[in-house]
């Protein structure tokens, strides 16, 4: 088996990991939650960790209010999101990459908080 295709089998997240995640991501410690899957995904290199990282790097660029940081993450998030060959995930990737799309559509005429406070809850 290729070492990519094995270290795709391994990639699946750990329940700590998602349970660490999921508590950053709901409580807005977004940063946080983006640092919780780095070390997984170096070892990895998961392309749903990644947008799973870049959507929580995403909403930290919204809570600065960086629109242009978010809109690059978020476009760089949804395509990750949606990769077919993603590990398995205690996420819903589409649901978030949809989540994602619908703050793109959005980020030019919602405020940054309320973008943020329409995150659905992990």
């Amino acid at each position: 088996m290729p070492v990519m295709a094995d270290a795709r089998r391994n990639a699946r997240l750990r329940p700590e990991d998602e349970k660490q995640f999921s508590a950053c991501w709901n409580e807005g410690r977004f940063f946080e939650a983006h640092e919780t899957l780095e070390p997984r995904w170096i070892a990895t290199r998961d392309r749903g960790l990644r947008g799973l990282i870049q959507l929580a790097a995403a909403l930290h660029h919204l809570s600065k209010a960086n629109l242009k940081g978010a809109r690059i993450t978020l476009e760089r998030a949804i395509v990750r999101l949606l990769d077919p060959d993603n590990a398995p995930c205690g996420f819903d990737e589409k649901a978030l990459a949809d989540f994602a799309s619908g703050l793109l559509q959005r980020l030019d005429t919602t405020s940054p908080e309320a973008l943020i406070a329409s995150r659905p809850r992990l």
